[in-house]
Order: C-alpha cells, then sequence, then structure tokens
C-alpha cells in the first residue's frame, strides 16, 4: 500500500511540473528580435579578425627554463621585432636551438615566432608566455626573431612580407595599433633589428605596410560582407565568394582560412547575418 501511495505521489509531483500549454509561446520562439545598431568597426570586433592567419608552424617548445619557461606574461602590449644576428641559418634551426637550450643550459633565449628566409613562419612559444627575447618586455610582449643572409641584417622579400602580415594579424588580435609595434632597440638601446636601427626610414615603412595591409583586408571583409547580402550572380557559390575575398587581400604569403580559433567562412557569415539583422531592424524602425 506504501509503495503504490508513493507511486502516485511521484505521478501526480510529474505531472505538477509538466509545462503547460503556452498558447503565446509559438509566438514568443518565433518573434524576431530587434537588434542595437551597431557600426561595421563594432561589428569586425564583435565578430572577429579582418586580417588571416598566415600559415604557421606551430612547434612549440618544451617547457624549460632556458627557453620556455612556462611563465605567463602579465599582458600583451607590444609586438616586438628582432634579427637572430646569425646569417644563413634558417627558421628550423634556430627552433632547434631553442629547443636544445634545455640540455645545454648556458643560455636563455627563444621567440614567440621565428620567421625564415623564405618566409616560412615557425612558432616557438605560445603567445600568452614569457620568452627570452625582448629582456623587460617579455612580460607585455609577443617577439618576432627573423633571418637573414647577411651581415646587414636586411630581410629578403618572403620574410619581409611575412613579418608584415604576421604583425598584422597580431596587432589586430590583441587590439593593438601602430605605435605598439617596436623595435627591441626601442627596449634596451641594443641593435637589433640591425638593418631598421641603421635605417629607421625603412622601419617607418614597415610599420606604414603592417597598418595598410590591415586597412586592406578590413574593406575587403566590408566587400565580403556585402557580397555575401546581395551576390551579383546567383550560381555563385558561397566558397566562390570565400576565395575571391582572400584573392582580393594580394597577400604575399599563404593564408589560413580562419581567424585565431574559428573559420573564417564561419565567422564572415555571422557578420553577414547581423549585417542583415541590423538592416531589418533600420527598417522596423
Amino acid at each position: 500500500m506504501i509503495l503504490i501511495e508513493a507511486v502516485c505521489l511521484a505521478v501526480g509531483a510529474f505531472v505538477l511540473l509538466m509545462p503547460k500549454e503556452d498558447p503565446d509561446l509559438d509566438e514568443l520562439v518565433n518573434k524576431k528580435i530587434k537588434f542595437e545598431y551597431q557600426t561595421e568597426t563594432d561589428r569586425v570586433v564583435t565578430y572577429g579578425l579582418a586580417v588571416p592567419r598566415p600559415n604557421i608552424d606551430i612547434q612549440l617548445l618544451t617547457v624549460n627554463d632556458w627557453s620556455r619557461p612556462g611563465i605567463k606574461v602579465d599582458s600583451i602590449d607590444k609586438i616586438v621585432v628582432h634579427y637572430l644576428g646569425n646569417p644563413e641559418t634558417t627558421a628550423q634551426q634556430n627552433h632547434d636551438y631553442f629547443q636544445s637550450l634545455k640540455n645545454l643550459q648556458n643560455t636563455y633565449m627563444s621567440a614567440n615566432y621565428v620567421v625564415g628566409t623564405n618566409g616560412e613562419i615557425i612558432q616557438c612559444v605560445p603567445d600568452g608566455e614569457v620568452a627570452w627575447a625582448s629582456n623587460k618586455a617579455n612580460y607585455y610582449s609577443i617577439s618576432i626573431e627573423n633571418c637573414h643572409l647577411d651581415s646587414s641584417g636586411q630581410f629578403t622579400e618572403a620574410t619581409y612580407w611575412s613579418d608584415v602580415h604576421l604583425v598584422a594579424y597580431l596587432t589586430e588580435k590583441y587590439s593593438l595599433d601602430r605605435d605598439d609595434i617596436i623595435r627591441h632597440y626601442d627596449v634596451t638601446g641594443k641593435d637589433c633589428p640591425k638593418w631598421y636601427v641603421e635605417h629607421p626610414d625603412e622601419w617607418e615603412q614597415f610599420k606604414d605596410d603592417v597598418m595598410t595591409y590591415r586597412q586592406e583586408c578590413e574593406q575587403a571583409q566590408r566587400n565580403m560582407i556585402d557580397e555575401l547580402l546581395h551576390p551579383d550572380d546567383d550560381d555563385e557559390t558561397e566558397e566562390d565568394i570565400l576565395r575571391k575575398y582572400l584573392d582580393g587581400l594580394n597577400a604575399e604569403t599563404d593564408v589560413q582560412l580562419e581567424t585565431s580559433d574559428q573559420n573564417l567562412w564561419d565567422e564572415l557569415k555571422k557578420r553577414a547575418e547581423k549585417a542583415a539583422a541590423k538592416d531589418d531592424a533600420e527598417n522596423e524602425g
């Protein structure tokens, strides 16, 4: 008898807890949400990056005191550009040297990224960790070492443009500006990167090229969003539009179809949908 009463009580409670029909439920679910107005800049900040991520070969060093201490940075406020000072070495060789320091234990040295003379990019230390490269700036910056062919320290064209695209990507990703791109020289007075210490006008041009590339990417992104909303050719696929977008960037290095964390195409679709919602909201208002 007690068991029967318990079962009845349980069934009764279940019935009481069941959601009742609500005649306004369908209307509520299907109600169009009115989005607040956002500028294009706001949408870019909210929904992802305009600058495509360069092809980066991620080869993280083993955590060790000598080259990757595993210490989190306090912030990311600067991008510090270096040159390696050992001509005719490759990005891979320098990565491997940093890795060997855990056994050699004779100097503290590394970088977050190394850019090779053929434009290849290797990531050695995650962005959010200290690399032993920039002295006191290690704790608030990302360091980029660059390979070179001779003692002048001048970058090859491939190194230069890979560096431009990597710095553009990182500055947008971490909301940094032109003045946040610095040389090792600007931290300690060291003759590094040698070519750009000795040729300050070319250093200013490098920073101009970074910001110009960012602006080109942002404009291409705006054009892309507009084309997603208003395609000229009904037979054109989404992939066709995306390819035209990437081709329109005129990138000197290969780019990956992604932002820092998500697929670039998904991000662009989100932005197009957001723009469409904004248009609807303005029309209703």
